[in-house]
């Protein structure tokens, strides 16, 4: 309930999720939990959620969804595979913390974000008493040091192979680095590591013999990469800006982090420690290119205006394979002035190489109105559009209030909506809205790849239903009802 940190201090908690009847019936199947800090606090790292205690139960797998951690906010969404007999009924998760200023903090989490799906009535528990956490800090802020991976981003194909830089910088003028210890992650599914290179002081480009290793471990299987290096030079000769090259290769198509999960510097300072703050990457690994054909779109063609859109959908990075590469989308207009709306048109949509859907309806409507759009997949949200060309800095984040689309007759130019992102999680039978229904039905199709399950569950069109499919499910949570 509450605690003390001293500026700059690290400390772990953990965090239990359980039913508030704990029986041998309340099972937890997946969480999609949001933690979020007030005051001065920050949030470092959070770890997959384990039985409670920890090694009761050793027959537990499953797979990690989400694991965003931002200073203040920090989301993991993680679902088991085993059977309902082999859940645990408590979980646990180490939250790492930090002290960043005197004065207080506080640990919340977000029920409105978050879900625990398991066997309970309709598959999701309802929250019931969710504790918060409030802490003390005090002291005051010693020197600190960024440490950085660059780019900040960057867009690769698959099997290319690309360099990521870690480095410490913004020492303090006079001062230098004795010894650092970090741990980094990254997707393992997205990403292989090549080599990691010894570190070197980016100030004179060199200076190899400054550093003595102590640690260097590369897990491929968990995506983690842990380094340890020591300086044994005089102080006025220590490095500044110590820096590592990592050489990594994209595996497949997809978006992921490259992530200081931790971090311990320290120099010749009178606090020995530095405080430190963190700068990740992201990078994004694409299709490998070659030759590209464009889909021929099908639709409806017998209305005054002709509408050729353009979409993205979530998750679809690519062109699914021929008999994946339909999606049949709902489309509707709302004449702004009189608040009328036509009937849903359904047009087939169909795919190029970079996952650009391309499909075509029409419509029997006053031209002199300015129009919102309304457009609904198969396995989606529907989406409320009130701009020929729509953006958004971050997946589902585009609203709008004001119809501003002006049609034509005959044939309009392509309407661009490939600046925005369809989110899926209304499955088929659609009832507008992300629900228990939704995410049951994809768990229990995981791993699957018959006919039937695909068209029900498979939302990124890749012939199988798998946690990708989940994860796209649990990432919609926070939008949850059609747009209207």
């Amino acid at each position: 309930k509450s605690g003390a940190l001293k500026v700059g201090e690290e400390k772990t908690i953990v965090l239990l999720i359980k039913p508030q009847l704990v029986d041998g019936d309340k099972k937890i199947s997946g969480i999609d939990l949001t933690i979020a800090t007030e005051g001065n606090i920050s949030i470092l790292g959070l770890t997959p959620p384990a039985p409670f205690p920890l090694g009761s139960n050793t027959n537990l797998k499953g797979a990690q969804l989400i694991n965003d951690v931002k200073e203040k906010q920090a989301r993991i969404a993680y679902v088991y595979t085993n059977p309902s007999n082999e859940l645990s009924s408590v979980l646990q998760i180490q939250l790492r913390i930090k002290g960043t200023a005197p004065g207080s903090g506080k640990l919340v989490i977000n029920k409105e974000k978050t879900e625990i799906a398991g066997i309970a009535i309709g598959n999701i528990f309802e929250l019931g008493l969710v504790d918060e956490t409030s802490y003390s800090v005090s002291g005051q802020a010693g020197p600190s040091v960024t440490l950085q991976i660059s780019p900040k981003t960057t867009q690769k194909e698959v099997g290319e192979a690309f360099p990521l830089t870690f480095q410490i910088v913004n020492t303090p003028e006079g001062k230098g680095i004795s010894a650092f210890t970090i741990n980094l992650s990254y997707d393992k599914d997205l990403l292989e590591i090549i080599s990691v290179g010894d570190p070197i002081d980016a100030v004179t480009n060199g200076d190899k013999d400054k550093f003595t290793q102590g640690k260097k471990e590369i897990n491929q299987n968990k995506g983690e990469i842990i380094l340890s290096y020591l300086s044994t030079v005089a102080q006025d000769q220590l490095p500044k800006k110590p820096k590592i090259e990592i050489q990594v290769k994209g595996k497949k198509t997809g978006t992921g982090e490259f992530k200081i999960v931790s971090a311990q510097v320290t120099g010749n300072i009178s606090e020995n420690e530095y405080q430190t703050s963190i700068e990740n990457a992201s990078y994004d690994i694409v299709s490998d290119g070659g030759p590209t054909n464009t889909p021929v779109p099908t639709g409806g063609t017998d209305g005054n205006v002709k509408l050729n859109l353009k979409l993205k959908f979530q998750g679809i990075l690519g062109k699914p394979a021929d008999a994946l590469n339909k999606m049949a989308v709902k489309i509707k207009l709302l004449n702004e002035l009189t608040e009328t709306a036509t009937d849903y048109k359904s047009a087939d949509f169909t795919a190029d190489d970079k996952g650009v859907w391309s499909g075509n309806t029409s419509f029997n409507i006053d031209v002199n109105a300015k129009y919102i759009l309304y457009v609904k997949g198969p396995y989606h949200i529907q989406k409320k559009i009130c701009d020929e060309k729509p953006i958004e800095t971050a997946d589902g984040t585009y609203s709008c209030i004001k119809g501003n689309i002006s049609l034509k007759k005959g044939y309009n130019d392509v309407f661009d909506l490939t600046g925005i992102i369809l989110l899926v999680g209304d499955l088929p039978d659609q009832n507008g809205a992300v629900d228990a229904y939704d995410i049951s039905l994809v768990r229990n199709n995981l791993g699957k790849t018959d006919e039937t399950s695909v068209a029900n569950s498979d939302v990124n069109r890749d012939g199988i239903v798998d946690t990708q499919d989940y994860s796209s499910i649990i990432a919609a949570l926070s939008i949850k009802q059609d747009e209207e």
